[in-house]
């Protein structure tokens, strides 16, 4: 942008003020690496700010917009990893090679290892970006009161987001609190933005109340999106079937900004290599910016990127050596007790569990389905496994707590915490553990949520760690309440010292309720800040999954149907049944959506082709397919009542287990997500051609 001038824009009736880049001079946005401005004067992707306009209706709002005069020059671009590398004009100018990061990591002796290695089998694969696709789009509400800013907004962590506006806004002079109300969900895209601020300096610059909400149009454009990746890998086997070597090059869309980029291809870089008994791991990994809508953390943190080729190449791995699947899987896989390659404590481990139960719906499937209906229509089984972290120690340096608070009014007892809803049942974990301990009515309980001026910091409801972290601090919580009241009771003089009840209402009766709160804390031991080379065990606890699938694919049209799915899940004790099951099957349907269909495109000049759920494909009601949940025994002794956690994993092996399936109908590896029927047809096609053999007719 070489030139802006907003005075036609402010002499509109209506037009209550303009925000342009001076005003936010040297503020900058970014969890790891602060890079994105709040309006920029170099825009780097078509949907970053260079101004903002507040009026007091639509028409206004529009007409003061369409009034700015602003010039631009039109700079080298990217839309590519091969064409961020190749730019001679640096993206950032800090960044003058536009990789925003590197990371390496080497286990194992690998010579030694490589030499034992009688089986190399090696692709490369790419998984495309895709929008989060939330029921919310991005809003943001600011109310005033003199200088005190209440920012509401759908958010993973308003403590942590407090944090970061507080030394801005305090520059201005306010003070601020944030708000996040149950929200329609997020997936892991909504983070600090850049809106925010903005409302916030109208807020208080007007001293008025201050909203804004995007067309689902504009989220799409100005939003994030998953990271997408290439990854070339290569697992190496021994004759009998042991995978000893794996080496790694991965390349990874960071978009403009940075936000979570750094960690999440870290972990597509590192997480995957736990699952096996690998000797010896080499891994190279770029973080590339280009311009790009910027990338963000999204349900399975990198994960579902790695272990679509990882597992892909091991269901060849068992095809070249005649190796069962299942078996092969079970005689590498880590196990109870075990130390994987990264320092990762393995504690309770249902993995053996999970492939038992897949293995037998699949085998049971097989004999029971009927056959397809013409040649035309062929059927193939899948299954791919996972594993995942609760929470990660490195994600604050400074701590990986959980607090959560009793406080007793007249009316109730009040459960708060710094976390929120997502929509994944935190409230509902509260309202269950806390009657539990308690031994009361969850009718006499309410839960408060992400409000910063009324409940406990909290760092956040992400990495799979709500219900693991907040239901310990819960317990935690309880275990405090019920001591203060065993102390009233004896001073009250009550019959039984564990009335609970009793107590509270004596409490009431002689205004002493304050005496009752109390805040629990958890802070799980073991756990390490991960090294420079992603070594250190980063987690209290481990889940683990396995995932069949049955398909049928139409070789006249490349059309890939799933006709039934199992999840197998070691969740550790499950402490809300019905919300665990959502959990899964949401996480299937939007795995399958990754697998099948979905994909953010973007035309040469950078703009996005299909910002609508008409053009990007997301997974919608009639594409869901038969789905059966399953759950292992494991009881998990650092967990809440046994808990460990279900959010992330389940959409974490989807796209390697189709892709499987797929290979098992019709033998083509499909190395490219989305594998739309377009793809299959043509991979068909030249399969056909290679084999000189007809396709069904």
């Amino acid at each position: 942008m070489t030139r802006i001038d907003s005075r036609a824009t402010l002499n509109i009736p209506g037009v209550l003020a303009v925000l342009t880049p001076e005003d936010f001079d040297g503020i900058a946005l970014g969890h790891l690496r602060a890079d994105e401005p709040v309006l920029t004067t170099v825009a780097r992707y078509v949907g970053d700010g260079v101004a903002a306009v507040a009026a007091t209706d639509r028409q206004s709002l529009m007409r003061g917009i369409e009034a700015l005069e602003i010039d631009y020059e039109v700079l080298p671009h990217a839309i590519s990893i091969d064409q961020g590398l190749a730019l001679q004009t640096p993206i950032h100018a800090a960044c003058a090679d536009n990789i925003a990061d590197t990371f390496r990591a080497d286990r194992g002796d690998w010579q030694e290892t490589i030499s034992k290695v009688a089986l190399w089998v090696e692709n490369t694969f790419e998984t495309a970006a895709v929008p989060h696709a939330y029921l919310e789009p991005r809003a943001t509400l600011v109310r005033v009161k003199g200088d005190h800013l209440q920012l509401v907004c759908g958010s993973h962590a308003p403590s942590m987001m407090a944090d970061s506006y507080r030394p801005i806004v305090s520059a201005w002079g306010a003070e601020l609190d944030v708000v996040t109300p149950a929200m329609g969900g997020s997936f892991g895209a909504k983070w600090e933005h850049p809106t925010h601020l903005m409302c916030l300096a109208f807020a208080h610059r007007l001293q008025r109340d201050v909203a804004m909400v995007l067309s689902r149009r504009d989220d799409m454009i100005s939003g994030r999106t998953r990271a997408a990746m290439r990854i070339k890998m290569r697992i190496g086997a021994t004759t009998d079937g042991k995978l000893i070597a794996k080496e790694l090059t991965l390349l990874t869309d960071n978009g403009a900004y940075s936000h979570h980029g750094p960690a999440v291809h870290k972990a597509a870089a590192v997480r995957a290599d736990n699952l096996y008994r690998f000797l010896a791991i080499k891994t190279r990994a770029q973080l590339v910016y280009t311009n790009n809508m910027p990338s963000e953390c999204f349900r399975g943190f990198g994960s579902p990127q790695a272990y679509f080729a990882q597992e892909t190449l091991i269901d060849e791995i068992g095809r070249r050596l005649n190796l069962d699947p299942v078996q092969l899987r079970r005689d590498n896989a880590i196990t109870e007790g075990d130390t994987t390659i990264h320092g990762w404590k393995i504690g309770s481990c249902g993995f053996n569990e999970c492939l038992d139960l897949i293995s037998d719906r699949i085998d049971q499937h097989r004999r029971s389905k009927p056959s397809p209906i013409s040649e035309r229509y062929r059927d193939g089984y899948g299954l791919a496994a996972s594993m995942h972290s609760i929470s990660n120690r490195g994600y604050n340096p400074r701590y990986d707590k959980a607090f959560v608070k009793l406080t007793v009014t007249p009316d109730e007892i009040r459960i708060s915490s710094g976390e929120v809803e997502l929509g994944c049942g935190t409230v509902e974990v509260l309202l269950k553990t806390v009657a539990r301990e308690l031994a009361i009515d969850p009718g006499q309980l309410t839960v408060l949520l992400g409000d910063t001026a009324l409940g406990p910091h909290g760092l956040g409801s992400f990495a799979s760690r709500t219900t693991y972290f907040m239901a310990a601090a819960a317990i935690d919580a309880c275990r405090q309440f019920k001591q203060v009241c065993q102390r009233m009771a004896e001073e009250f003089k009550l019959a039984d010292p564990n009335a609970v009840n009793e107590v509270i209402e004596h409490a009431r009766q002689h205004q002493r309720t304050v005496e009752l709160e109390v805040t629990g804390i958890f802070e799980p031991s073991g756990v390490a800040v991960p090294d420079q080379t992603g070594f250190g065990n980063i987690s209290p606890a481990y889940t683990f999954g396995v995932h069949g699938c049955c398909v049928r694919v139409d070789t006249y049209t490349g059309k890939t149907t799933v006709k039934q799915y199992w999840a197998a899940h070691d969740a550790g004790k499950i402490i809300h049944n019905t919300g665990a099951r959502g959990q899964v099957i949401g996480g299937v349907i939007q795995g399958l959506g990754f697998a099948l269909t979905e994909t953010s495109l973007v035309g040469d000049n950078g703009q996005s082709l299909n910002p609508g759920y008409l053009d990007d494909r997301v997974a919608l009601f009639p594409d869901a397919v038969p789905i059966e949940v399953l759950f292992t025994s494991t009881f998990e002794k650092s967990g809440p009542d046994g808990a460990k956690t279900i959010a992330e994993p389940p959409i974490i092996p989807v796209a390697a287990c189709v892709a499987n399936a797929i290979y098992d109908a019709v033998g083509v590896r499909l190395l490219q997500l989305p594998m739309t029927p377009e793809r299959l047809w043509r991979a068909l096609e030249n399969n056909a051609l290679e084999q000189q053999i007809p396709l069904a007719n």
